[in-house]
């Protein structure tokens, strides 16, 4: 089994939003921003190829928004999913399974493409998966989050794309186990992949950055801010224990890094790329 980062596109984000409620000069320290409070992220997926079987995490936001849209969300470089595969060595003819941690737009919308006035699918023969609680929830979202869920894309992923529901925490595939986490949002999927004696977590938006692995160090966009510190402290004191490398969907600078547990609580250790 062999393990790709596979780059699909940056975007930016305001800095009070990824951090809530810490005060800019400590988080500033963490994580760079611009003289308009804006930082950088990225749209890192994750390719496990298991011969046969070659499965994708994630998919970007893809490259199908009105230029007003592309600007106030800092959008790069987001039809790079088809031409970063492909200097891996792969098309996306090849890839057999598409997993998404949760449906919102910078997650799934890269899995769709838009030609015209018509949708299709950019892995033709890719199984999608994402948990059932999510795509459910999805549906009947609050005025909050609705924003980041866009259901022409949705429709089309069920429709089309063979989309299975998740219902039970596990093994999904060899090596590969998902787990729930619901601060974020309900059903948000997260993978465990085991190669060569590590374990390596897709942290998605359970931790979107190194800069917020701290407990408190949550993004706004975390519907159930308790939840979220509550599932996010036992996850990183497991981490910390079972020597987890963690790899960052969403930070600018920093693919990978493992954690420690101080008497102050968790903390980045090394960080590193695949």
């Amino acid at each position: 089994m062999q393990i790709h980062a596979i780059h699909a596109g940056h975007f930016s984000c305001d800095g009070g939003a990824l951090f809530s409620v810490i005060p800019k000069p400590l988080w500033s320290k963490a994580y760079p921003a611009d003289e308009n409070n804006v930082t950088k992220l990225t749209m890192r997926c994750l390719l496990v190829d298991q011969g046969e079987r070659k499965i994708l995490i994630e998919a970007g936001v893809g490259d199908h928004y009105p230029e007003k849209v592309k600007r106030n969300n800092g959008h790069e470089e987001t039809d790079a999913l088809p031409k970063s595969l492909a200097e891996k060595g792969y098309s996306v003819e090849d890839i057999t399974d598409v997993v998404f941690t949760h449906l919102h737009w910078d997650h799934c919308n890269g899995a769709v493409l838009k030609e015209g006035e018509s949708l299709r699918l950019l892995f033709p023969n890719a199984t999608h998966w994402c948990s059932k609680r999510q795509w459910e929830h999805a549906q009947v979202s609050n005025v909050r989050e609705r924003v980041a869920y866009f259901y022409d894309v949705l429709n089309v992923l069920k429709a089309d794309g063979n989309m299975q529901l998740v219902e039970n925490e596990g093994e999904l595939f060899p090596d590969f186990e998902v787990r729930f986490f619901d601060g974020h949002t309900p059903g948000q999927m997260i993978p465990l992949v085991k190669l060569e004696g590590k374990t390596y977590v897709y942290t998605s938006d359970l931790i979107p950055t190194t800069a917020n692995i701290p407990i408190v160090w949550l993004a706004s966009y975390d519907l159930y801010p308790v939840t979220a510190m509550e599932e996010k402290e036992a996850f990183l004191k497991e981490a910390a224990d079972n020597k987890y490398v963690l790899f960052f969907e969403h930070d600018f600078y920093s693919e990978c890094a493992t954690v420690e547990w101080t008497e102050k609580g968790p903390k980045w250790k090394d960080k590193f790329s695949l």
